[in-house]
């Protein structure tokens, strides 16, 4: 039997079932969503009715710093040249791997996944900084700028990482200026919103030869056309939106879902609250 609308207190997911708006669960008081990301949540209409908005930071963050960690190796140890050379039966040496010891890196956004990727980059003698909203203090991070100043700073750093939602002040982010503001053998790694990227001015900096590599789990628009040239540069790594997948992150969803309508129902604070 299926629950009145009216009687309805939680949902979970967005966006509504279909055929329904907010005003068709007069008596909602949260949604929690199975995402980390909310960008495409209307907070405003949220907050003018009272409704309280959990999302899933967390469950897929250990996933998404492995899946970072691992393309900055593939990246520096020249993988893509050696699995080219087995598909070829070559046998060459390449010797321009680098070390990833005692290289700097900034990583933009350094909530959940952003500190679990600066975790992991320490173990590895990374020097790590972070850029936020307003340079507060974060562990797991050297230092933290404000994203002005993030901005002004890239220039200085190896390794760039993204892990930053879509809105006003990220949009467009990495563009041309900022680009060509970068070191020349830098490596780029975007795990935020593909949105953050101008890609035609990527791929035009990558074709003049710039970054040692550049690893993309996000795009502008996914699937990524098969006309983009993203496809055919050599230096580019592409996955199809899929570093947060891991065995594990069902049974993480659950607990964590099953533990805030616990907490709402008995008036307790969520966890992972946005408003």
């Amino acid at each position: 039997n299926q629950i009145p609308m009216d009687e309805i207190e939680v949902i979970v997911g967005m966006p509504l079932p279909e055929h329904t708006t907010f005003e068709s669960f007069p008596n909602l008081k949260m949604i929690q969503l199975p995402s980390a990301g909310y960008d495409r949540v209307p907070l405003n209409q949220l907050k003018s009715k009272n409704i309280m908005l959990a999302n899933a930071s967390g469950v897929y963050s250990v996933p998404i710093a492995e899946w970072v960690i691992g393309k900055l190796l593939e990246i520096i140890k020249l993988s893509k040249y050696y699995y080219n050379n087995q598909s070829k039966g070559v046998w060459k040496k390449n010797f321009g791997m680098v070390e990833l010891a005692g290289r700097t890196a900034l990583v933009f956004g350094t909530g959940s996944i952003g500190q679990e990727i600066a975790k992991r980059l320490r173990a590895f003698d990374v020097v790590v900084d972070g850029v936020n909203s307003n340079g507060r203090d974060i562990k797991y991070f050297n230092m933290c700028f404000d994203m002005k100043s993030g901005k002004e700073m890239s220039k200085k750093y190896d390794i760039l990482i993204f892990s930053l939602p879509n809105n006003e002040e990220t949009f467009g982010l990495v563009n041309s200026d900022f680009l060509n503001n970068l070191k020349h053998d830098a490596v780029l790694i975007n795990i935020g919103r593909g949105t953050l990227i101008k890609e035609d001015d990527l791929i035009e900096s990558l074709k003049q030869g710039k970054f040692m590599g550049v690893a993309l789990d996000v795009m502008n628009v996914e699937p990524l056309p098969q006309t983009s040239e993203l496809w055919t540069l050599d230096n580019v790594i592409i996955s199809p939106h899929s570093s947060f997948i891991s065995e594990k992150i069902d049974q993480r969803r659950v607990d964590l879902i099953t533990s805030n309508i616990i907490l709402f129902s008995q008036n307790k604070e969520i966890k992972n609250r946005i408003i």
